[in-house]
């Protein structure tokens, strides 16, 4: 199960970097140094956007450095709250609540990650990638990407991968520079990626290093379509991994509930909080669609108890 969260803090930071990335995509670097000292991977932050919302926004967080106080988060703008953070300058001071929620767990050992990610549900696994190299365990990065322009600067890929028969493939540098294996998938046809859906890249990763060392343990982000895609191919392969749960939240600290998602429960379902028990939460332990409840088993209006 994914390790329990830090206690929230709720402060002001400083905006040190709003950077444009091309298709409405944004880097943002914070200068928040509480925030950078607890946040692991998989964690996330409630921003408040502009005075006149009510609600804060949810953004996972990408990448920390401790020693100089910076945060990153990736992040593109498909409404107000993230219109208004658009505008944002360096030496602005917005509000955020954070870090808050569960994180990524280690893989079993022996185990190989594959981390499998889609869109802005990049920023989480890029984050648990750094952190899994730096203890010495392989990583495979794919990311689907249907933006025109790669947000970050790409290199033709140097290290192999079996399996993602691609021509001339490109990398993420930074990771390509780590040894982070990294490919990309779209399904326009683009140089250098993977023509379909990253799931289908997934696909074909798996067959092409079936019966290498380790087992794959899986991390996914991003989509719902891509999630659910991934955790499909995860039963027919039998892998294990963790799902870091995209979605938007009211409060971020499980207080109205409002963010609540099925999961396995034994043999029935119950519902657990995005928020407090994920954003991460084990692969198998989603439930995509909610069975229908049998109102015919329902007790009866003036009985005690009933299905509402």
């Amino acid at each position: 199960m994914s390790t329990r969260p830090n206690p929230p803090r709720r402060i002001r930071v400083r905006v040190y970097e709003n950077r444009p990335l091309g298709g409405r995509m944004h880097g943002l670097t914070l200068d928040a140094p509480a925030i950078a000292r607890q946040a692991r991977p998989g964690q996330f932050l409630q921003m408040d956007c502009h005075p006149s919302l009510t609600l804060p926004r949810p953004f996972s967080i990408m990448n920390t450095d401790p020693e100089t106080g910076m945060v990153e988060v990736f992040y593109k703008v498909v409404g107000v709250g993230t219109g208004y953070m658009e505008q944002w300058r360096p030496g602005d001071q917005p509000w955020v609540l954070g870090p808050l929620g569960s994180s990524f767990t280690e893989p079993p050992e022996g185990c190989r990650a594959v981390l499998v990610a889609g869109g802005v549900g990049l920023a989480p696994l890029r984050f648990w990638a750094d952190r899994l190299r730096q203890r010495g365990i392989g990583v495979t990065l794919l990311w689907g990407l249907e933006a025109e322009t790669v947000p970050f600067a790409t290199v033709p890929a140097r290290i192999g991968l079996p399996g993602g028969v691609i021509e001339s493939p490109l990398a993420l540098a930074r990771e390509e520079q780590r040894g982070i294996v990294t490919r990309l998938a779209s399904i326009t046809k683009k140089p250098g990626f993977f023509h379909g859906w990253v799931s289908d890249l997934l696909h074909q990763v798996l067959e092409g290093t079936r019966g290498a060392d380790g087992p794959v343990h899986l991390y996914v982000c991003g989509p719902t379509a891509m999630m659910v895609a991934v955790t499909e191919l995860a039963k027919q392969w039998k892998l294990k991994g963790e799902i870091s749960l995209e979605g938007t939240m009211a409060c971020g600290f499980g207080g109205c509930a409002g963010c609540a998602v099925p999961v396995y429960h034994g043999d029935d379902w119950r519902f657990v909080r995005s928020c407090t028990e994920g954003p991460v939460l084990p692969l198998d332990q989603i439930l995509w669609h909610i069975p229908e409840v049998n109102t015919n088993s329902c007790n009866k209006e003036g009985e005690r108890r009933s299905c509402l």
